[in-house]
C-alpha cells in the first residue's frame, strides 16, 4: 500500500506544506525593506498551504499509514481548519495588491478597501513601492485608459474612466518636474480639457510645476493647497462658495462664472487674485 500513487501524493502534500512554512517566513522578512512580492506570492503560498492541510486527511482515508503519520494528518487538519475559517477570507480580501495599470517597469497598484493607488516599480520578482499615490474612488470598477510615467520630465499622469472618473498629473522627480514646467503646465491643461472634473462623482489631482502647489477636485469641490488652504464649492445653484482655512476660516461668495470653466490654471489665477485682494 505504501507504494501506491495515492500514498505518494499524501506524502508529497505533507512535505510541500512543511516546506512552505520557512519559505513564507523568509519571503516576509525579505519584504521588510520596502518591497513586496509580485503576483501576491506570499498570500497565494499561504492559501496553498491551508488548502493542502484541508485536503490531505480526506485524500489519505482508507490508506494504511504509520501511526505517526495518522496523528500528524489529524493534527494538521485541525490546525488548518480552525484558522482557515478566518484567515482564508482575509487572504483573499485583505493584504493583496492589484495592478490597476502598467507603463514599462512602472505599475499603479492598490489594496482592497483603500481608496488610493500607489506607484511602484518592478524589480525582478518584486515591486518596490514609490512615495507617490493618487486617489481612486470607484474600487473594483477601474477603466484606466491612460497611465504614463515620464521619467525624463519627472511626472506621472493619467486618466481613469470608471464610475468616478479621475485625472492626475503629479511629480515623481521634483527637479525634473520643475525643469520642464512649461511642458507640464500644457499637459495639465490638456488632460483637463479631455476630462473636465465638474461633476460630484469626478476627482482629480494636479501639482503645479513651478511652486508645487496642489489642486484637488474632490466630488464637487476644489481644494487648493498652499500655505493657506482654499476650498471652492462649485455645485451651488447661484454662486461659488470659497472657504479659506488659515488658523480659523473665512467663507466668501462669488458669482457662478467667477472662475470660467474651473480649469486648474483658471482656479490658480482666481486664487492669486484673491490673495492679492486680501493683503
Amino acid at each position: 500500500m505504501s507504494d501506491s500513487l495515492r500514498y505518494k501524493i499524501v506524502l508529497w502534500m505533507v512535505w510541500v506544506q512543511i516546506a512552505l512554512l520557512p519559505v513564507v517566513i523568509l519571503m516576509i522578512n525579505v519584504t521588510n525593506s520596502g518591497v513586496m512580492w509580485r503576483w501576491n506570492l506570499i498570500n497565494n503560498l499561504l492559501v496553498v498551504g491551508y488548502i493542502l492541510g484541508l485536503l490531505v486527511l480526506p485524500v489519505s482515508r482508507g490508506l494504511e499509514k504509520p501511526k505517526f503519520l495518522k496523528w500528524w494528518l489529524r493534527i494538521d487538519s485541525w490546525f488548518s481548519i480552525i484558522p482557515a475559517i478566518l484567515i482564508l477570507p482575509l487572504l483573499f480580501y485583505c493584504g493583496r495588491h492589484f495592478i490597476v495599470a502598467e507603463d514599462g517597469d512602472y505599475v499603479l497598484y492598490e489594496s482592497r478597501g483603500v481608496m488610493m493607488a500607489r506607484l511602484g516599480k518592478k524589480e525582478g520578482l518584486f515591486i518596490r513601492e514609490l512615495s507617490h499615490s493618487i486617489r481612486l474612488y470607484d474600487y473594483g470598477n477601474r477603466k484606466v485608459d491612460c497611465f504614463k510615467v515620464d521619467t525624463l520630465k519627472g511626472c506621472m499622469y493619467g486618466l481613469e474612466y470608471g464610475a468616478s472618473p479621475t485625472a492626475w498629473v503629479i511629480p515623481i522627480d521634483s527637479a525634473r518636474y520643475h525643469r520642464h514646467a512649461s511642458d507640464i503646465s500644457v499637459l495639465i491643461d490638456s488632460l483637463y480639457q479631455v476630462q473636465p472634473l465638474l461633476s460630484q462623482k469626478y476627482y482629480g489631482t494636479f501639482v503645479f510645476p513651478d511652486n508645487f502647489v496642489e489642486i484637488n477636485y474632490e466630488g464637487g469641490e476644489i481644494v487648493y493647497e498652499d500655505s493657506i488652504t482654499y476650498n471652492i464649492d462649485f455645485l451651488g445653484k447661484d454662486s461659488l462658495s470659497v472657504t479659506i482655512f488659515n488658523n480659523d476660516f473665512t467663507q466668501l461668495s462669488f458669482p457662478k462664472n467667477a472662475i470660467g470653466n474651473l480649469s486648474p490654471q483658471e482656479v490658480r489665477t482666481f486664487i492669486e487674485v484673491l490673495k492679492g485682494g486680501q493683503r
